[in-house]
């Protein structure tokens, strides 16, 4: 996902999001705008895009039920999991100035705009990973890593052995092997939170998860690692974080 200078959602991902669960919501164009002004005026300056906060404040302007409610909630939560690129673009007129299109990184106000590009830059493919998904993947990381880490330690060689055998069952496309690559990387730093490598979108975060908990099932077995990847969502369920960034999106 895109994200700014202080880390937070990248506000143009929000805009996108935003009009993509309105625009599934309602059919009238107006009305569509009137609440996505209302986002703009009201909740676009948040640090963190609090989801059920939005829906309540759309639901009771536009007078929508408790099942109403619920099902534009779920469109919020669904776009969230969606790169960058395949949410529809916002009307530039719906911008909040003429000059700042939905492909360009938001500016506050007062801030130094950027320097103008010699030439025009391609943009990004995917969008970079934002600190909300990183967070929960984090916590859900931790309980498998220690447990791995704990066998690993009663037998030198084994853990690094087992990662490389995972490459080998790797597929061969790009993609696939730069995420094994990161992976082993990360292992070769015992998995610290600190050295977790960057990333590109959300489906690297679960493919790094599925990639621990086959070597947890490698090394401790498939019923323990059953048993931690529950505990590992359980865990990470717990976070404020997770509002916005399922744990079972990692699953």
């Amino acid at each position: 996902m895109v994200a700014n200078d202080n880390g937070s959602m990248g506000l143009n991902y929000r805009r996108r999001v935003i009009y993509q669960a309105l625009q599934n919501t309602f059919s009238d164009p107006q009305q569509l705008r009137v609440y996505f002004e209302l986002w703009q005026r009201e909740h676009s300056q948040e640090t963190h895009f609090v989801v059920t906060r939005f829906a309540a404040a759309v639901a009771k302007v536009a007078g929508l039920d408790a099942e109403q409610k619920s099902l534009f909630q779920r469109r919020l939560f669904q776009g969230l999991t969606q790169p960058y690129e395949s949410l529809p673009r916002v009307p530039d007129a719906w911008m909040p100035a003429a000059n700042q299109t939905d492909d360009r990184p938001f500016v506050a106000e007062g801030s130094a705009a950027p320097a103008p590009a010699a030439a025009p830059v391609a943009p990004e493919p995917v969008a970079r990973i934002d600190s909300v998904e990183r967070i929960v993947f984090k916590a859900f990381a931790q309980p498998i890593a220690a447990a791995i880490l704990t066998k690993a330690d009663r037998h030198p060689g084994v853990l690094q052995q087992a990662v490389d055998d995972l490459g080998a069952s790797t597929g061969t496309d790009s993609r696939t092997q730069a995420l094994h690559r990161a992976f082993k990387q990360w292992s070769g730093e015992r998995f610290a939170s600190d050295a977790l490598p960057p990333l590109h979108a959300p489906e690297d975060l679960q493919h790094l998860a599925h990639q621990l908990y086959l070597l947890a099932a490698d090394l401790i077995g498939p019923m323990q690692a059953d048993r931690l990847l529950a505990q590992a969502a359980a865990e990470a369920e717990r976070l404020p974080e997770a509002a916005l960034f399922s744990p079972q999106m990692l699953l």
